[in-house]
């Protein structure tokens, strides 16, 4: 049968990511794509011809590079197997075909019911199995598909916590021996998804190291960047200060107030890009337009706040409907008027921070000095809720106090806290 490069992938914790990645990579390099399944898989946004005719599909495979196809599966939002014929036409037609082979209920880790799936293609050249390493640490029941299954062969119950040994031996008892006895010519490799930061990465890489010590191949990934969005709130009206102290500019470096922290947020941007392989956008919400229209000059988003009477709350459901919107994993809210912030207190507290969340350890973060908490302010997305029905000039600490669990306070020197409230305060 055919002349595509035949990948399926099975397991758990990112096998829909992975494909659109292999996918996306064939059709800049100028491959023909196809992408099918053999079991059940989410519809794509694009490069659809699900429920259409074979034909349909391989002529949008020959005009945009990539086609999804099988047929619609119901009402259920996913598309199933396209049928032999038609999988077999693709076949002959595409230079690569990948074909999600597994389900997983969105799951970072899964024990396969051989009996049911995977369904792996006769045609299959490789096999990538995927696991979610966001699984480590947490109780097996939790994270792992037909986790029970697992019991008949290891010493462990659902109780016990997910450990690297652990997930190892998982893998290669429940994917990687039977994979190769069944398809003993494939290419077989683990796939160790969710690598996003220093934490995760190093345990992915002490479970690459056993795996091919087994003689396993093994390769560490991050398919999907972490985002961090950074709401930059310059809106005070600065009453105390005798008028607007965001845009003053005498006793700080000739530069506008409003401008220490946006230019250190800026810094901080390329940096955590660079550094740390999280993608950061900074959002900028005002309701004065000398700041909006620096922000547009820097080429940052920016919002102009029109219910700044109400208190720091408008700007936060500003700024958080614009980071949902980006789809951001983290929601970082810092003000304008601490110009004794530095820029490494930010950057290891947003870097220690995710670290944390990560491990599940904590989901809400701020700077400490002293038993005072300050800005600026980080807050995993499940709270988006809560922070946009946040009302007054109370901010976030609302959520905090009920969470207080879930704060990770981070210790400064308390005059990055400081800020500028009057005259006097900037000759501190």
């Amino acid at each position: 049968m055919g002349k595509a490069y035949v990948i399926a992938v099975v397991g758990s914790g990112g096998k829909t990511t992975l494909i659109r990645h292999l996918a996306a990579q064939a059709r800049e390099a100028g491959r023909k794509a196809a992408v099918m399944t053999t079991t059940h898989m989410g519809l794509p946004d694009q490069y659809s011809a699900v429920g259409k005719t074979v034909e349909e599909a391989i002529s949008m495979m020959e005009q945009e590079g990539l086609v999804y196809y099988g047929r619609k599966a119901g009402e259920s939002g996913k598309m199933e197997f396209s049928g032999k014929e038609a999988y077999e036409l693709l076949c002959r037609r595409a230079d690569l075909v990948l074909v999600e082979a597994d389900g997983s209920r969105r799951l970072p880790m899964k024990v396969p019911d051989w009996s049911r799936e995977p369904v792996i293609p006769l045609n299959a050249d490789a096999v990538m199995v995927v696991y979610g390493l966001s699984a480590l640490g947490k109780p097996l029941k939790e994270v792992c598909q037909r986790w029970e299954l697992s019991e008949t062969w290891l010493a462990s119950e659902g109780s016990c916590l997910v450990t690297e040994p652990l997930a190892v031996d998982l893998l290669i008892k429940g994917y990687l021996k039977t994979i190769r006895f069944r398809y003993p010519n494939v290419q077989l490799i683990t796939i160790l998804n969710q690598a996003e930061a220093g934490i995760r990465r190093a345990a992915g890489m002490r479970m690459k190291d056993m795996l091919e010590e087994k003689g396993w191949e093994c390769r560490v990934m991050q398919l999907r960047k972490l985002k961090v969005a950074v709401i930059y709130m310059a809106s005070g009206f600065g009453r105390r200060f005798g008028g607007n102290k965001l845009l003053e500019a005498s006793g700080f470096d000739g530069k506008p107030l409003f401008c220490h922290g946006l230019d250190l947020f800026l810094r901080l941007k390329e940096r955590m890009e660079r550094d740390a392989g999280v993608e950061t956008d900074v959002i900028l919400v005002s309701q004065y337009p000398e700041i909006l229209a620096y922000g547009k000059h820097v080429g940052i988003k920016t919002i102009e706040n029109p219910f700044a009477a109400e208190g720091i709350t408008a700007s936060i459901r500003l700024g958080t409907r614009a980071a949902q919107e980006g789809s951001a994993d983290y929601y970082l809210y810092s003000v304008a008027d601490q110009p004794w912030l530095k820029e490494e207190t930010v950057w290891h507290f947003a870097t220690s921070f995710i670290d944390r969340s990560l491990t599940e350890q904590k989901s809400i973060g701020c700077l400490a000095a002293e038993g005072r908490r300050g800005n600026p302010v980080i807050f995993h997305k499940k709270y988006g809720a809560e922070l946009l029905a946040l009302q007054g000039d109370r901010g976030g600490s609302q959520i905090m106090k009920r969470y207080p669990e879930e704060v990770m306070e981070f210790p400064v020197d308390g005059k990055e806290l400081t800020d500028i409230d009057c005259q006097d305060d900037m000759k501190k």
